[in-house]
């Protein structure tokens, strides 16, 4: 998502423009017998647009999933996920940018930095599976040039139940660098009830993508996970993904089991018969459950 802000948007030509509106509907079949089988299934719609040429806006609306009762029932909730992703209005001037709203915690990962319906839970982290990372808070970015920003961002906590009646809330700041053709890079350094360092290395090289995410919490020990992925994408219409992790007590407050010395692997196919249309097949394999685990399913993305 880089800023989400930017994930949709498009330059206003004109004062109310008309905004870019966008359907992502996912249904799938996950061996996970949860939610009866349905894992990630999911409908969201998203907008983005602009008032000005100063103002923008932008907003994810998590309208369908596997459990739909919970997204509705957690509604006004910080300690989980809800039907609202993100809401948010900021306002440019010069090389910075200034948002108010719903908006998720800035921790410099490549998962944390992707869309929740292009990620699976068989593969994810605890940092992904378990932390609710929409908050309602600001954020300050500055953008001295088009490959570097800095981001700086205070939010409510998801160790609180409720946004802003808790007392509680989270600091991050995040730096982003796009300026190599073959590197991109995420670096933060957080305050979420405890210190949370990561970092995302993204190597770019024709056809392949190598992915490096590392995040530890500072405390005595490791806490912490590392995943590497590597993408080749042959043609336009298929992708092939090996993935590799190791992940080690992190977020004990969210687990009533801590998953001690847990290492994975993953293999994803994806096909694109169309633009629109992603089909893809998933199959994991992990020391905690040490039973193999898959994933079958289709993405349709539609502008309205």
């Amino acid at each position: 998502m880089l800023p989400c802000f930017l994930a949709f948007s498009q330059e206003a030509e004109s004062l109310g423009n008309r905004p870019e509106l966008t359907v992502v509907a996912r249904a799938e079949y996950s061996s996970i017998p949860e939610y009866h089988h349905l894992g990630n299934s999911s409908v969201y719609f998203l907008v983005d647009g602009n008032f000005s040429e100063r103002f923008s806006y932008g907003a994810s609306l998590h309208l369908l999933s596997s459990d739909p009762k919970s997204l509705y029932e957690n509604t006004l909730h910080s300690d989980n996920v809800n039907w609202l992703d993100w809401a948010w209005i900021a306002y440019d001037f010069g090389q910075f940018q200034f948002s108010l709203g719903k908006d998720y915690l800035r921790i410099g990962t490549w998962e944390s930095d992707g869309y929740d319906f292009d990620t699976f839970w068989e593969d994810a982290s605890n940092l992904w599976l378990l932390l609710p990372s929409y908050q309602w808070g600001g954020m300050l970015t500055w953008s001295p040039s088009e490959d570097f920003s800095l981001l700086a961002q205070v939010s409510t906590s998801p160790y609180g139940e409720r946004p802003f009646a808790s007392g509680k809330y989270a600091f991050s700041l995040e730096a982003v660098t796009t300026g190599c053709d073959w590197y991109n890079g995420l670096f933060s350094l957080n305050h979420i009830d405890k210190f949370l360092f990561a970092m995302g290395h993204k190597f770019l090289l024709d056809k392949w993508e190598l992915t490096l995410d590392s995040a530890t919490e500072i405390r005595e020990g490791y806490h912490g996970f590392n995943a590497l992925t590597c993408t080749f994408s042959p043609t336009e219409k298929w992708s092939f993904s090996a993935k590799a992790a190791y992940e080690n007590d992190l977020l004990p407050d969210f687990i009533e089991e801590c998953e001690s010395g847990k290492f994975q692997g993953s293999l994803t196919a994806f096909w694109f018969p169309i633009e629109q249309l992603r089909v893809h097949a998933l199959a994991e394999y992990d020391t905690i459950l040490k039973s193999p685990l898959f994933n079958v399913g289709v993405t349709w993305t539609m502008s309205l």
